[in-house]
């Protein structure tokens, strides 16, 4: 008998960042993340699937990130992304040679070219340049599960009001059908947010008005989705609503039925983050991740930017990196895998014993962390999958658990996320409440012109889409998040408050425009700008503002 079930849980997303700069933050964001990601996730999949292995796993990417996915300008920046490295590569070789490096140096170089070409061809050659396609015949032979989430990646507890809630919502299921050809079963909540029915969560920023009528799984329970992860101290703050008798028991390892109120029935199967478990991997002080053997992520070469050097040690200076030995990484990575695999198995087995019941260890992750940050990631998941398919345990999709145990019980859970202590920081942070109330200024704009003009002309309804587009970008969690932060601070104040100008002029414009039926050639101009440079969600239905879901 297996020990229990291990649900595997990769979110991925990147904002808006096609025609919004390259380097260094911009579109090679993009190229990196599909590069040492994306197109290595594929490859192990399909790796697996051929020896008979099925890497059972739930993958969620966001709709702002599938519509930069899908756009011709992507395809070309990639290719030349690529070719740009391994010329840097080469450069970088005969540097080394020139200048008497060593054998060690060039081989490296000579490594990075070969890496280089091989995810060029991948790219070119066998998926055509379309990732997502691949990514869907997956999911139709029921290898993996993709999930959906919200249309920017809104941080969903801090919107102004549940009208943008549920237009993320929306807009992001829409655009799963659009991209997958189906309806999703799971969603992923972007900084796993969530808040319940009667939240007072955004109340200090916007007032009594901001106070939530409805839970967040109720908006999502409307949509047909049945499946969300929540933050492990969600739960274990959660308030049970029955059955009677469970008292204050909380297995970690156990799938709950969300609900806001005990009389109603509208709500969906949560699954919360196995914390310790999943810290093995994430965490780069005592995680792998910061093995001494593996690609540092932060010392770059100064000309070409390529990485030469391994972690060495996390606690020393930069100067003192030695150099990567990509077969020692390698190495490193399988007894890493082996050790995770045991490590499961320990939790399961226990949680087993204590509880009496199938336990099912939830670990969600960042995509981004398997070959962006950890650079030999996505080897870890292929010897994780290649162990576990040994071993006693079940390895499901997040769909699979309302399929196979019972919600343990229904529980109302708290506001929060997996921000700092389970709550609302770093977006709720003093310093980013400008953008916060400027969102607050923009819907009030918006519900005036929907008000002034209820049967708005074709200009203006091309107006009004391109202003909701750009209402959409404004609120994307990654610019309060990175201003706060600072990992790239100037830039996403910069993005913010661009895209806040262009709703203004666009609000502006709608006013204008009344009873007219053409633009001007300069405001002519300034739309089709905007709507080649914010080319997203051609599904966005302007009536979808006023319509709740």
């Amino acid at each position: 008998m297996p020990l229990g079930a291990v649900v595997l849980v990769l979110h991925s997303h990147l904002p808006y960042v096609l025609h919004h700069g390259r380097f260094p933050h911009g579109s090679d964001w993009l190229c990196e993340a599909v590069a040492e990601c994306y197109l290595p996730l594929l490859r192990l999949f399909r790796e697996l699937v051929r020896r008979g292995i099925l890497p059972r796993c739930t993958v969620e990417f966001s709709p702002v990130l599938c519509e930069q996915l899908v756009q011709p300008a992507f395809r070309i920046l990639f290719q030349q992304y690529c070719r740009e490295h391994m010329e840097a590569a080469r450069d970088d070789e005969y540097h080394f040679r020139r200048y008497g490096y060593g054998e060690h140096w060039i081989r490296l170089a000579q490594w990075w070219q070969s890496w280089y070409t091989e995810r060029l061809e991948e790219f070119v050659e066998e998926y055509r340049g379309e990732l997502l396609p691949a990514f869907s015949r997956l999911q139709q032979v029921e290898v993996v599960e993709l999930a959906a989430s919200a249309a920017t990646h809104a941080y969903l507890p801090l919107l102004p009001s549940e009208r943008s809630v549920a237009f993320q919502l929306r807009l992001g299921v829409e655009n799963y059908r659009r991209h997958f050809g189906q309806a999703p079963y799971s969603l992923w909540l972007p900084e796993c947010g969530y808040y319940p029915a009667g939240d007072t969560t955004a109340v200090p920023l916007y007032g009594s008005t901001a106070v939530r009528s409805y839970g967040v799984e109720e908006w999502l329970a409307r949509l047909g989705i049945r499946h969300v992860v929540v933050e492990q101290q969600l739960l274990e703050r959660a308030q049970h609503l029955g059955p009677s008798g469970v008292g204050d028991i909380r297995p970690i390892t156990q799938p709950y039925w969300c609900i806001s109120h005990s009389h109603t029935s509208r709500g969906c199967l949560v699954l919360a983050r196995h914390q310790a478990t999943a810290a093995a991997v994430w965490d780069a002080r005592t995680g792998y991740p910061g093995d001494g053997d593996y690609l540092d992520f932060h010392k770059r070469h100064y000309t070409s930017w390529l990485r030469y050097w391994r972690v060495t040690d996390n606690r020393v200076d930069m100067q003192y990196k030695l150099l990567y030995v990509p077969e020692w990484a390698r190495s490193k990575v399988i007894r890493h895998a082996e050790h995770f695999a045991e490590k499961l198995l320990h939790t399961l087995a226990a949680e087993q014993d204590r509880f009496g019941r199938f336990p099912v260890v939830c670990l969600p992750f960042d995509t981004e962390l398997f070959g962006h940050w950890w650079f030999e990631g996505p080897l870890f998941l292929r010897h994780l999958f290649e162990r576990l398919a040994e071993a006693p345990v079940e390895v499901w999709r997040l769909s699979d658990c309302g399929q196979r145990l019972a919600p343990f019980a229904s529980v109302r859970l708290p506001s929060g996320s997996w921000g700092r202590n389970g709550g609302h920081e770093p977006w709720a942070d003093p310093q980013v409440w400008w953008m916060w109330h400027r969102l607050a200024q923009a819907e009030a704009q918006l519900e005036e012109l929907y008000r002034r003009f209820p049967s708005p002309t074709p200009i203006q309804q091309r107006l009004l889409r391109q202003a909701l587009r750009e209402l959409l970008l404004m609120q994307g969690s990654d610019w309060s998040f990175l201003a706060v932060t600072g990992g790239a601070r100037e830039y996403a104040q910069q993005r913010f408050a661009f895209h806040a100008e262009d709703f203004q002029r666009l609000c502006e414009l709608i006013e204008l425009v009344a009873g007219r039926e053409t633009l001007t050639a300069e405001e002519e101009a300034f739309l089709t700008a905007l709507e080649q440079r914010d080319s997203l969600f051609p599904e966005l239905d302007f009536h979808w503002w006023q319509e709740p879901v």
